[in-house]
């Protein structure tokens, strides 16, 4: 059998499997090795599989993965999260649509210490649900909001999403890291823009709160003092060349885990240490599977197969770019962002270097249309996990929700397809 028929081959049974069901880090695993055992026999095969595994997962790269998720919890446990909540609804709260206007910005707080876009949709829903199911909003307005909320850590560094695309695209990490700051800032003010405008002209879906005066507006900002430590120590050390982001990760754990200590109890720091090695042992399993089956498809040759078909169709940049997100978009529907990130990008990155469109800019789009496909159905997974806090809203509310945050999402990808600086502005800036 041809090598590029095998690879397609393999592809169909990956894609069954999937449907079906399986774990991506089994399935991947299976089809990779299988795809090496018919190429290359067993015994290369079973070494290069363990060997490619061994090689990238003790990357010195990777741990940053484990010390942005141990910050997160850390974070949460400092009260980060209730603070920057409460910060934003004495500041915002008595306008139209202030509550769900400072869910977003509370949520855009809390993505500069979490990197996982479903962490901060659980948790600003347990702090964010109860005070605006209390003031009588529309629950499909207010879960719509956490949900679309909690993609903002997947942009707003440190983002997971980001320093796996970095490693697997071998870029900076730190470069992509700052990148997603602008856009992340514009995410969140178009979110806010677009809940005024609604609340404005529909103040039935929601009441202001009581007038706060300005002493207390002021007050609440006390607690806003952490969340601008953990970010001058993470993104104010890699953009100045101090620290590299594995450096960064690890002042930033350390940060937050000082913050925490007055807060946490014994049990508290268990949990979070706990946690952070069941989501980093979840995320490296996947990282294993799809390495394997990323060195197959090197072997088949079709990640070159597909740039030089791309490239023969004569079509502009930009049309192939926006033609691969739209697919992003579509997969974003069915696949979790992690997996997607890790199958596609290796197929995909020559045809984007071979058209001459930035791999940074490339990867912030990506990571744009990933979180699209967090809030989208059938496998929007911020929804699934909001399911769990508020049981009292049905999933398709859950959804119609979504449907503006996705729109203004939307335009907010033309917007940087458009202006690509936005994205490159901070890292271009950035001392190295």
């Amino acid at each position: 059998m041809e090598p590029i028929t095998l690879g397609l081959l393999s592809l169909a049974v990956l894609t069954l499997f999937l449907i079906s069901g399986m774990r991506i880090a089994y399935a991947t695993a299976m089809c990779g090795f299988a795809g090496l055992w018919m190429l290359r026999g067993y015994d290369a095969a079973a070494m290069l599989s363990a060997t490619t595994v061994y090689g990238h997962l003790t990357s010195y790269t990777l741990l940053v993965l484990p010390l942005f998720i141990l910050m997160g919890y850390f974070a949460f446990y400092a009260g980060i999260t209730r603070d920057l909540y409460w910060a934003a609804r004495q500041w915002f709260g008595n306008m139209p649509g202030g509550l769900a206007i400072a869910t977003v910005f509370g949520s855009a707080g809390f993505a500069a210490a979490c990197g996982a876009s479903t962490a901060s949709a659980a948790v600003m829903g347990r702090v964010a649900l109860p005070e605006l199911k209390k003031y009588g909003y529309d629950m499909k307005v207010a879960t719509g909001c956490v949900a679309a909320g909690g993609t903002l850590a997947t942009m707003i560094p440190p983002s997971v999403l980001m320093v796996i695309y970095g490693f697997i695209a071998e870029e900076s990490i730190g470069a992509l890291l700052l990148a997603g700051i602008l856009p992340g800032l514009l995410e969140a003010f178009s979110y806010a823009t677009m809940l005024y405008l609604r609340f404005w002209i529909n103040p039935s879906l929601g009441p202001p709160i009581e007038r706060v005066t300005m002493a207390e507006k002021f007050s609440s900002l006390k607690g806003v003092w952490g969340i601008v430590v953990l970010i001058i120590l993470v993104m104010g050390s890699i953009y100045t060349g101090v620290a590299t982001p594995t450096e960064a990760a690890g002042v930033g754990a350390i940060g937050a885990l000082l913050m925490a200590l007055p807060r946490m109890s014994g049990k508290d720091f268990w949990h979070a240490c706990l946690e952070t090695a069941r989501t980093t042992s979840l995320i490296f399993a996947i990282v294993a599977g799809v390495l394997i089956y990323v060195h197959f498809l090197g072997f088949t040759g079709m990640p070159a197969a597909v740039a030089q078909w791309i490239i023969s169709l004569d079509a502009s940049p930009m049309t192939v770019l926006i033609c691969i997100l739209l697919l992003y978009l579509f997969l974003g529907m069915f696949l979790d962002g992690i997996g997607m990130l890790l199958l596609t990008v290796p197929i995909i990155l020559p045809t984007i270097k071979e058209l001459g469109i930035n791999p940074i800019v490339f990867g912030v789009l990506v990571v744009r249309m990933i979180e699209i496909g967090l809030i989208t159905p059938p496998v929007g997974l911020n929804v699934y996990v909001l399911r769990g806090v508020a049981k009292d809203v049905s999933m398709g509310d859950m959804f119609k929700g979504c449907g503006w945050f996705v729109l203004v999402d939307m335009i907010n990808v033309a917007i940087l397809l458009a202006f690509p600086s936005i994205i490159l502005l901070i890292p271009s800036t950035m001392i190295k």
